[in-house]
């Protein structure tokens, strides 16, 4: 049974320098997060009468609400998939081009950032990426596609490193193949820009982002499997899946996503363009995370003696599972668009956020430069049952509202709430929500406690060893 409250043992210089790639994408992730609590934070201080008059502008919360949504998705998912890559290859990097990728993505959150405050500019709520139609805004986000996308190139073309035990082998090839997806997503979008026609900016920037966005939930699943493995041998101390089985298995999930680049550059206007990212999302995520899932399970249960089941790693993987499943259920009901559309989508991002706290936990112990306490594992088990509890309850109220007939995109006295299994849906989903918020920022404050250690200098190895 693995301890989960042993300091972790100090690093030398050279191995905090080869984790510093790791560490500059992790910082990112923690520091996107943060940025999107402050954001929702001001959507809530504007709503205040006696503050209205610092906000002149109308459209400034529905663009600092693309930026939130922007951070706390597309940012934090991709840096975090970047910063186990960089844990995986580590010292094999190349410095120079390392440095440029964070460089840029750094640019890029701070291009959007600024494009949230430019006077009169247009907030498009389109699926996946929603944008703010002003040139500020789409440099950041250029600059962080760049970053991103010459961080996932450069881990494609490193190997893994060997001298490191952080990463096993089945959870190297599930992040490989994330890192695969995401230059698939960024290649259809690529195309999709440039085969667009000019139109509405909702209907043309739906059309851009739309296949590209279907291929980043193919990343983010890769990215959240790569979690469970880790997560799994960390907890049973035992590798899940072989290297040949992981391989074919994200495969399955990958390769398939190699027609949409291709469609994209046809054109977006044409039906295949619409219907195969939906295809691809229906039928080639369920099966494979289902094969991963009945492995985990048989898994579990094989060296289920040994285990602790308080252990903060089993309710993350819990967690992550039960969201899985119930995004799986919600999904397979959609009939129209309604909130089932979003119920099912919070499900699914959920699933993959808890793992990446998860993991989170234990990435900030294994990069400190000196001997770092381990998160109590009380506050993070109980900041995972929140999380999971409280996304859960919060999709399935979207979908009860739906099961009503509520449309989605529809807030405030757009909604037209008119029976009363609609109210109650809504009633269950703000619950809920306002659980998963204050479980987030209990994340952010035990997180952000670990990350104190890094600024401290590291301790030589020798000293453990004469201890």
């Amino acid at each position: 049974m693995l301890e989960t409250s042993r300091p972790c043992a100090g690093l030398t210089d050279a191995a905090v320098e080869g984790n510093a790639p790791a560490r500059g994408w992790f910082l990112l992730a923690v520091g996107s997060l943060v940025l999107a609590g402050l954001l929702s934070l001001t959507l809530v201080v504007g709503r205040l009468p006696f503050l209205g008059w610092l906000f002149t502008d109308p459209l400034f919360f529905k663009r600092a609400l693309v930026v939130h949504v922007d951070l706390a998705i597309v940012v934090w998912f991709q840096a975090g998939t970047l910063a186990f890559l960089g844990l995986a290859l580590g010292p094999r990097l190349h410095r120079g081009m390392t440095s440029a990728a964070l460089a840029l993505a750094a640019m890029g959150v701070a291009g959007m950032l600024t494009g949230a405050c430019m006077p009169g500019a247009l907030p498009v709520l389109s699926n996946y990426v929603p944008v703010i139609d002003h040139p500020v805004f789409f440099g950041g986000l250029v600059c962080w596609f760049a970053g991103a996308g010459l961080f996932f190139s450069l881990a494609l073309a490193t190997s893994a490193r060997t001298d490191a035990k952080a990463l096993t082998p089945d959870a190297v090839v599930a992040l490989r193949a994330s890192a695969v997806a995401n230059l698939l997503a960024l290649a259809t979008f690529a195309g999709a820009s440039l085969t667009t026609p000019a139109s509405a900016p909702a209907v043309h920037y739906e059309l851009v982002f739309w296949g590209g966005g279907h291929v980043l939930q193919a990343a983010n699943v890769a990215a959240m499997l790569a979690l469970w493995l880790h997560l799994l041998h960390r907890w049973t101390g035992r590798a899940v899946l072989t290297p040949a089985t992981a391989t074919a298995l994200v495969a399955a999930l990958v390769l398939p996503q190699l027609v949409m680049p291709p469609l994209a550059f046809a054109g977006t206007t044409a039906t295949n363009y619409f219907s195969m990212a939906t295809h691809l999302m229906r039928w080639t995520i369920f099966p494979v995370v289902t094969v991963v899932l009945a492995a985990a399970a048989v898994h579990v249960w094989r060296h289920r003696a040994g285990l602790s089941w308080r252990d903060y790693r089993f309710a993350g993987l819990a967690g992550s599972a039960t969201l899985t499943v119930l995004g799986f259920i919600l999904g397979s009901l959609i009939r129209s668009s309604s909130t089932l559309v979003p119920g099912h989508y919070h499900c699914a991002i959920g699933a993959v956020t808890i793992a990446l706290m998860t993991a989170a936990y234990e990435f900030s112990g294994t990069v400190a430069p000196v001997a770092a306490p381990a998160p109590a594992p009380r506050h993070a088990r109980l900041q995972l049952l929140l999380f999971g509890g409280g996304q859960a309850v919060f999709g399935l109220g979207f979908a009860l509202a739906g099961a009503y007939g509520l449309g989605r995109k529809q807030y405030g006295s757009e909604q037209h709430v008119r029976s009363l299994g609609e109210y109650l849906g809504l009633s269950v989903m703000g619950l809920g929500g306002l659980v998963a918020v204050a479980s987030g920022i209990l994340f952010l404050a035990v997180i952000l406690r670990g990350l104190g250690a890094w600024r401290r200098r590291p301790i030589p190895v020798a000293s453990f060893q004469h201890e």
